[in-house]
């Protein structure tokens, strides 16, 4: 076990390595993270040096005991540091819901997707919960704008201790006050970018030349500070985001259900006016030897019904769970080798 955490130790500080050096692997990183956002920046690194296309994860046993699904035989686990510190050096594991199958008691795994009707219920999430974007001709230019609102409410908390961080590092080299403003307006392209990736909205304005300031940030102590700010206000907003299309998701459901049920009442009546007609114009004819129902197909009950914002009530950037297009559930014990 110690062999194995010292092989995950040396491969995270080379993912580090290996997005600072490169503006694409940031992306990279950044898009993994987007569908797997309530996990900590030092797990969405992680998942991204060994399962970049994962979208929903969870420990074995949550996926065996709340969605009644098995991994499968020969599936390799996703792993990734217990603790943020390291303190207990101990790994636990993921696995993609790619990695698993339903069992007879499989429950639906709740996952979001953002649509073209949702936008303008979206765009008002945003700006109700970060303030009013100075553009809002486009949803994009209104998380760019609802992003600033963001970062510069919470930068603080993360620009205290940049600069003790810096040492080692390209950004040494940097005057304070520019270090301070390159790091604040990347983390903004950074949470703009993970926002707009996950709702599956035009990403063109984000070239590799908007992050090639991540270059200053080459050490793992400087990409955690980049990272876990972004990854800490991109949770921010995709919560609100996944609350507001899970009400609206839900709202359709009860919508259609009531749809369906006004059909299935007026088909009944006209079945009903249609026998009596029968009964009385169409006495001479002989009644058919199948019985009303032969053919009819079997449906399966018990859809889960909780959404996806009940299941995800708990504190920013808990280790325990992800979802991707995505999963939120509440902590579980953690799969330990």
């Amino acid at each position: 076990m110690a062999r194995k955490y010292d092989l995950i130790s040396e491969l995270y500080d080379r993912t580090c390595a290996s997005v600072s050096e490169n503006p694409l692997n940031w992306q990279g990183l950044l898009r993994t993270a987007s569908y797997n956002f309530r996990l900590r920046f030092d797990e969405q690194l992680l998942l991204y040096a060994q399962r970049p296309d994962a979208t929903a994860v969870l420990p074995i046993e949550r996926w065996n005991g709340s969605f009644g699904r098995w991994v499968n035989r020969g599936a390799k686990g996703i792993a990734v540091f217990e603790d943020e510190n390291r303190q207990r050096q101990r790994l636990t594991h993921y696995f993609d819901i790619s990695d698993t199958h339903g069992s007879r008691y499989a429950r639906p795994v709740p996952l979001w997707q953002m649509k073209l009707e949702y936008e303008s219920d979206v765009a008002e999430t945003l700006e109700n919960t970060f303030g009013e974007a100075d553009d809002n001709s486009t949803l994009e230019s209104i998380i760019e704008g609802c992003v600033g609102n963001a970062v510069d409410d919470n930068i603080a908390d993360y620009l205290a201790d940049l600069q003790s961080l810096q040492e080692g590092s390209v950004a040494q080299s940097l005057l304070p006050d520019a270090a301070r403003d390159i790091y604040t307006q990347l983390v903004k392209q950074s949470v703009a970018y993970m926002i707009t990736v996950r709702l599956g909205l035009d990403t063109s304005r984000y070239s590799a030349e908007s992050f090639m300031n991540i270059g200053y940030f080459n050490t793992p102590e400087m990409i955690n500070a980049v990272g876990f700010a972004t990854s800490d206000i991109a949770e921010m907003g995709l919560t609100e985001i996944a609350r507001t299309i899970n009400a609206l998701e839900k709202q359709n459901r009860i919508i259609a259900a009531e749809n369906h049920s006004d059909y299935n009442r007026n088909e009944n009546n006209e079945r009903s006016n249609d026998n009596g007609r029968n009964h009385l114009f169409d006495g001479g004819r002989l009644q058919s030897s199948e019985p009303e129902n032969a053919g009819a197909a079997e449906r399966e009950s018990g859809q889960m019904g909780a959404d996806e914002a009940v299941l995800s009530e708990r504190p920013s950037q808990n280790p325990v769970l992800q979802s991707a297009c995505l999963l939120y559930t509440s902590p579980s014990p953690r799969d330990t080798e």
